[in-house]
């Protein structure tokens, strides 16, 4: 007889932690439901003004809304939460996880503003905490207050989350975005996409890789129509022996521009020296403003402030910024360049004071452009020579009314090829030098004073 009721005894208990555990697995979702809550709101720039969690036994819904600091955009998000171990919802798996949320996520704009689907999103947390979320906003066609449309054909995404919220990888994607005028111009991006590789470094502030994508930008303005293909930002920080460091590369395939074609193009840029200790400081502060109550302009002004003082105390460690390569083909050849500069307030007290910053800059940098680019820069003054001619009253009616825009530009660039004093007095303007077919600018900048090929400039 003591069998069968041990037996029992052993079913109800473990019937009953089995029944239990989708509660543990509640109480663990809503530990790190508020963990988030904490990062997201940690950096100042979204303020939670609305935060609801409704746990139950096998699900739970979590209501929160975001102010974006200083504007007025508000996020709504809400969250329904199917806790572990096998949630119980529409897709059910035997797999253990410590939850499944569905989660929409609506963005209220200013009133006049087309209004935008809600994002849906679907997360899987899994049982060492970490998670991974899809991303899909639909497409949407809308009409602005003045007249104009936005064309959006969506958006999707992927990323992964670590436990501690300290590392996220993911992506996202946008096919196309038309946004037109009432006057028919506007832009239009195609296939635009971003990948985020990022992890908390020991100072607390984000290093990895941001990367931008975009297969075309085109803008249709009243000048004309100007479209750039191939566009590459990618954007990596690190940090190194208690500095950040940071690079920019920005590269595009091709910009045209009417029957002009310019390109490839590339610029690197790199930024080295950021003391760490005073960017914490600088972003303590900056927090702390933003989560007062301050009007905008006050705000602004204090900002600069804080801004002004930042760049003194990063000049201490002498901070530098280098391009170390500039790359722009033409038609007519390469220009080619590079530059460096230093901000040395290690015993220049700069904090404050923009006339001692200019004094504790210094650099150097060079330009390098072709003969047939130089010419082409002296096109204005061709063209202000032809209506200086027209109006002098050298010329008759008759032979005035025959230059016309199109003769006038056969007569720029015939003068271009032919007459060297064109070409002579840009060179002579922008103090050229000969180096070999091309031309170059060298540029010193050094206790405030600017030397372009070791003739000194005078500052404004």
């Amino acid at each position: 007889m003591k069998k069968p009721i041990v037996l029992v005894v052993v079913v109800a208990v473990v019937a009953a932690a089995a029944a239990g555990l989708p509660f543990w697995f509640g109480m663990q979702a809503e530990s790190a439901y508020e963990a988030m809550i904490a990062s997201t709101s940690q950096g100042g720039d979204l303020a939670v003004t609305q935060s609801k969690f409704e746990r139950g036994w096998l699900e739970s819904t979590a209501d929160t809304t975001y102010a974006v600091t200083g504007t007025p955009v508000t996020l709504s998000v809400l969250h329904r939460i199917s806790h572990g171990p096998l949630p119980l919802d529409d897709d059910f798996q035997f797999q253990p996880v410590l939850a499944r949320v569905k989660s929409q996520v609506s963005l209220a704009l200013p009133a006049g503003t087309p209004k935008l689907p809600p994002i849906s999103g679907k997360t899987t947390v899994y049982l060492a905490g970490n998670s991974q979320t899809v991303l899909d906003m639909p497409a949407v066609k809308t009409s602005s207050a003045d007249g104009g449309t936005i064309d959006w054909k969506g958006v999707t995404g992927s990323f992964e989350t670590s436990a501690d919220f300290k590392s996220t990888k993911g992506n996202l994607a946008a096919p196309q975005l038309s946004v037109t005028g009432a006057d028919g111009k506007g832009l239009s991006l195609n296939k635009l996409r971003l990948t985020v590789d990022l992890q908390r470094g020991a100072s607390g502030f984000d290093i990895g890789t941001v990367g931008v994508a975009l297969d075309k930008l085109s803008i249709d303005a009243a000048a004309g129509r100007t479209a750039i293909d191939g566009l590459n930002v990618t954007s990596t920080t690190k940090e190194a022996g208690g500095n950040l460091e940071s690079g920019v590369s920005f590269q595009f395939k091709e910009v045209a521009t009417g029957d002009s074609r310019q390109g490839p193009g590339q610029i690197n840029v790199q930024i080295r020296k950021l003391d760490i200790p005073t960017l914490t400081k600088f972003r303590t502060e900056l927090q702390a403003l933003r989560k007062q109550k301050i009007p905008p302009e006050q705000a602004n002004m204090m900002v600069l402030g804080k801004t002004l003082e930042l760049l003194g105390n990063l000049a201490k460690k002498s901070p530098e910024l280098e391009i170390t390569k500039l790359s722009f083909k033409t038609p007519d050849g390469e220009v080619s360049g590079k530059a460096r500069f230093v901000l040395d307030g290690s015993q220049l007290d700069v904090s404050g004071n923009p006339m001692l910053m200019l004094r504790a800059l210094s650099g150097d940098g060079e330009l390098s452009l072709p003969e047939a680019l130089v010419r082409l820069l002296a096109r204005d003054d061709v063209v202000r020579d032809i209506e200086a001619l027209k109006q002098s009253g050298k010329l008759k009616k008759h032979e005035i009314a025959k230059l016309t825009p199109k003769r006038i530009e056969m007569i720029t660039q015939e003068a271009l090829k032919q007459l060297p004093q064109y070409r002579d007095s840009v060179v002579t303007r922008l103090k050229l030098v000969p180096d070999g077919s091309n031309y170059k600018i060298v540029g010193v900048l050094k206790n405030g004073q600017i030397m372009v090929n070791n003739e000194p400039i005078a500052l404004p």
